[in-house]
Formats: C-alpha cells, structure tokens, sequence
C-alpha cells in the first residue's frame, strides 16, 4: 500500500509541476488566459482515455497496465521542459493527458485489492490525500523555480516525477489482499460439535 499511495503521490506532483509550468509559460507568451484552457485540454484528453480503459481486455493484467500507464506519463512528459510556445504547449500536454486517467485508475483498482474490504474506505481516503497532497506540493514548489528560473524546471520536475513512477511500477510488486477466517467479520463458529 505504501508504493501505491507513492504512486499517487507522483502523479499529483505531475499535475502541480506542469500546472505551474503551464501557467509560467503563457504568462511569459503574454496569454496568461491559456492557462486554464491548455490544462483542461490535457484533462479532456485524460477523460477519453479513461473511459477508453473499458476496452482493454482483462488478460493485459494490472501490473502490466501500471507498467504501461507510467512508460507512457514519462515518454510524453520528455518533450516538455523544451517547450517554448504555445501550439507546441497545447499539443505536448493534450497527449500527454493520455497517461493520467489509466495510471489513476490502475492504481485505484491495485489498491482496492490490496486492502481488507472493512479498510477500502480509509484506504482511498489515503489515496486521494495522497494525490491532492503530490499536488500541492509541487504547486508550491516548482511554481517559485518556474517564475524565477523559467517553466522548463517546472516541467522538469513533471518529467523527473513521471520518471520515478516509472521506477516504482517497474520495481513494486503489489499484494492483493488474502481473506482468511481470521479476516471474517463474522463471528466464528466452531467446525465441530463440542460432546
């Protein structure tokens, strides 16, 4: 449970680096106003290929999904920190939206089967803080570096962030949870009659 909620944690600091880099650079191309609609492009692009995720066929397993899901975040995270203008900034992160909705969902659904069902609850509420809080953490960062340095650091830190996902998918071999007696929440009842 510990690499999933890293994993998380990844991808929410994927979406606080680039949202920071998206705002950087409009704001230096003097169209701040394209922040918002560049970021919703990549969100667009993420929701199609969530809903896309009902076809895969259930051989190509969930390790394999996660496994996929992070090579593609960090192959399409590459071109970012060279992006200098903002046709090239709408098509790198419109693709590169593509990665987001099937890395959540796997990692959602490897947690599900990871945990006691009585914990699933708690389990996803960890889930989501870890990504709201990936998010805010490199808001809060590389949204300084970006303004100080350029939006290439930010997106540097997406692609970086991309990277150790990758690792992490690669190296992590998730658990699926083991119901036994002693999980039940049922009472126990003896196999045999007492004489």
């Amino acid at each position: 449970m510990p690499a999933l909620l890293g994993a998380l944690a990844l991808q929410g600091a994927m979406f606080g680096a680039c949202q920071a880099g998206i705002a950087a650079l409009t704001g230096r191309l003097g169209q701040a106003e394209q922040a918002g609609l560049v970021y919703a492009a990549m969100g667009v692009m993420s929701a199609v290929a969530g809903l896309a995720m009902a076809a895969v066929p259930e051989r190509v397993g969930a390790r394999t999904r996660w496994r996929l899901a992070t090579g593609a975040a960090l192959a399409l995270s590459l071109p970012l920190p060279g992006t200098t203008g903002l046709p090239g900034l709408y098509a790198v992160v419109t693709v590169l939206g593509v990665a987001y909705a099937p890395h959540l969902i796997t990692v959602f659904g490897l947690l599900e089967r990871a945990v006691a069902p009585s914990r699933l609850a708690e389990a996803m509420g960890l889930a989501t803080s870890a990504l709201v809080g990936g998010q805010a953490l490199a808001v809060a960062g590389t949204g300084r570096l970006a303004e100080s340095h350029g939006p290439w650091t930010a997106f540097t830190a997406a692609s970086t962030a991309a990277g150790l996902a990758f690792v992490l998918a690669l190296t992590v071999r998730p658990t699926t949870y083991a119901s036994g007696p002693e999980n039940a929440l049922h009472a126990r009842v003896r196999d045999t009659q007492p004489h």
